[in-house]
Formats: C-alpha cells, sequence, structure tokens
C-alpha cells in the first residue's frame, strides 16, 4: 500500500498532497523564514551573552533601541519560527508582528545605527515577498 505520508508535512495532513503550486511555495518560503529566524536567534543570543567581545558588539554598550531589538529577536523569533515551519496561522500573525516591532525599533532609532537600518530595510522586504507570494496564492485559489 502506497501513501502520501511525508514526516515534514504531517502538519498539513491530508490537504498538503494536493496543494497547488503557489500555496506550496508560500509554505516552502515560511520555511526557509523560519530557518532565517532561527540563525537570528542564535546571534541574538551570542549577542547577548557577549560571545562577541568586541567594543562595538558589546550589548551594554548598545543604544537602548538597539538593546530592545535585540532582546525582542531573541524571544520572539523562536516562538515565531516554529509557526512558520508548522505552517499555522499563528506563526504567520506572530512572525508580522514581529517583523513590524523590529522594523518600528530599527527606524526609529535615535542614533542612526547603519547595521538597523539595514536590518528594517531587510524585515521590509521579507513580509513585501510574503505578501506577493500570498497574493498569488489567493488568485491561484480563485481559480
Amino acid at each position: 500500500m502506497s501513501t502520501l505520508y511525508d514526516p515534514i508535512d504531517a502538519t498539513l495532513g491530508p490537504a498538503g498532497a494536493a496543494m497547488p503550486p503557489w500555496q506550496r511555495r508560500v509554505l516552502m518560503y515560511l520555511r526557509g523564514l523560519a530557518g532565517l529566524l532561527l540563525l537570528k536567534t542564535v546571534y541574538s543570543w551570542t549577542l547577548i551573552c557577549g560571545v562577541w567581545d568586541g567594543e562595538s558588539s558589546r550589548f551594554e554598550m548598545l543604544s537602548l533601541a538597539a538593546q530592545a531589538a535585540v532582546i525582542w529577536a531573541a524571544i520572539m523569533n523562536p516562538v515565531a519560527a516554529v509557526g512558520l515551519w508548522l505552517g499555522a496561522a499563528w506563526g504567520v500573525v506572530l512572525w508580522l508582528v514581529t517583523a513590524m516591532v523590529q522594523i518600528l525599533i530599527n527606524a526609529s532609532s535615535p542614533e542612526g545605527v547603519g547595521r538597523l537600518l539595514i536590518v528594517a530595510a531587510f524585515e521590509t522586504v521579507l513580509v513585501a515577498i510574503y505578501a506577493w507570494l500570498t497574493y498569488k496564492a489567493g488568485r491561484e485559489a480563485e481559480r
């Protein structure tokens, strides 16, 4: 007996077997994004724990806005990553809220730290790609 069971797609159940192409692309994008969020989490925790011992990377020396962004990322990104990997709606919502907060914190940094503006721009691009993919998947579902 042949089954379509794939352990990676087990959370999707039978709906995952007949997924249209654009919806599959959205799911793969969310899983890639989950991996990126886990990498950002590791970076955030290494910064908080002081693994990088340079003057410019000491957590205590960062501005309050930068500290807030790092702490927010260290706590919220792994939770959002789990939800994104599972393809759950709560994971997408949590990621969008987390991205919005990080964009606002990073873009409003009064010291004008260059890295924070780059992170804000990168987060904005990730959200825009997600919006485009979900638009295409929605158009595909209407047919």
